[in-house]
């Protein structure tokens, strides 16, 4: 499917140009005014089903012509559609609008799972009328970090290795400095090993002219309480979970109970397949854990374990993360942006 995104100051011309563009069997995905210093724009997303090259001549071309993992991923695609025909009969995608089906078979494509795919086909079903976006905006919660009234100061950042935690970490501690002018901000890291992490998180810390500390002992973590008392932010790096340990059961042998009134952010990537994110998940849920953030996203293929996760754990998505610095590189996600990552593969523009 081709995703464009037209912008004008009329949306009768931008129509027109869509047509000129697309052709005339082009079909609306969204229609968006804006005011920008006074002045009225019109975004318009647009879609055209235009079916893959190698997936038509894969229709005739002979079989011993392609390479063994080409084979592979035709075969895996064929077999799925065959055990979502035999599951799930009633899901016809034929009964959906055009617009409708042109999203439905994307999405598939992406990677998100049947039964998601079912929960999406019947709002479909409910509402043919309906705006395409205006019914799968509610698949995705979001609660932008910077701009959600979080309960409490301390937030913990868990994940697995290599998720990106410390940059993550580091990102969000300099972009509340810069937003929030004069806040008192700590970083702490609760990675008990001697990783290059450790010095990476203190070495920027410092040259930041950010609070630093480290989480050595239960001590330190009751200390944390009287940390929360007398800073407006605290951010706490923990390490990645050893072995098949849970974070709940991390969190209790580590702080002995002194664990202060907290939010947890799970850090993750696109990059990690489904069957890893479900093993993630089954060891990292916990009752303090209130967001998701997806790093990482300028080195994805996919996008489709955004919606999975948001469909299995009701967890909002509070960041992006695209790009290797420390500045500018954090989102503040919004319904749109979502769409446009997952619908045409567009990164949002970071301004953190």
């Amino acid at each position: 499917m081709q995703v464009r995104t037209f912008t004008g100051t009329s949306t009768k011309d931008i129509m027109a140009r869509i047509k000129t563009e697309l052709g005339p069997d082009a079909i609306i995905l969204s229609n968006q005014k804006r005011s920008v210093k006074g002045m009225t724009t019109y975004e318009i997303m647009a879609a055209l089903d235009v079916p893959p090259a190698a997936t038509a001549s894969a229709e005739t071309a002979a079989p011993l012509g392609q390479d063994d993992a080409s084979c592979l991923r035709e075969e895996w695609t064929r077999l799925r559609k065959q055990l979502m025909a035999v599951l799930k009969p009633q899901m016809d995608v034929g009964l959906l609008t055009p617009r409708q089906q042109l999203v439905f078979e994307y999405l598939e494509r992406e990677g998100v799972k049947e039964d998601v795919l079912m929960d999406l086909w019947e709002k479909f079903r409910r509402s043919p009328d309906t705006p395409t976006l205006s019914v799968m905006n509610d698949m995705i919660g979001v609660a932008p970090w910077m701009e959600t009234p979080w309960e409490h100061k301390v937030h913990l950042l868990a994940g697995p290795f290599g998720s990106g935690k410390t940059s993550t970490a580091l990102r969000l501690a300099l972009a509340a400095k810069k937003n929030r002018k004069g806040a008192r901000i700590l970083v702490v890291n609760a990675d008990r090993s001697q990783g290059k992490g450790r010095l990476y998180l203190r070495h920027y810390t410092e040259l930041s002219g950010l609070s630093y500390r480290e989480l050595d002992s239960r001590e330190h973590w009751e200390a944390l309480r009287g940390d929360a008392q007398s800073h407006d932010l605290v951010l706490v790096d923990l390490p990645g979970l050893p072995g098949r340990q849970s974070l709940a059961s991390w969190l209790d042998d580590a702080a002995g109970g002194a664990l202060p009134a907290c939010h947890v952010h799970l850090v993750l990537s696109p990059l990690f397949g489904s069957a890893q994110m479900e093993s993630f998940m089954s060891r990292l849920r916990c009752p303090s854990v209130s967001s998701i953030i997806w790093t990482k996203l300028d080195e994805a293929c996919n996008y489709g374990e955004i919606i999975n996760l948001a469909s299995s754990t009701g967890l909002p998505v509070s960041l992006f993360s695209v790009g290797p610095d420390l500045k500018n590189t954090l989102v503040q996600p919004c319904g749109h942006d979502v769409w446009k990552l997952l619908l045409r593969h567009e990164l949002p523009l970071a301004t953190n």
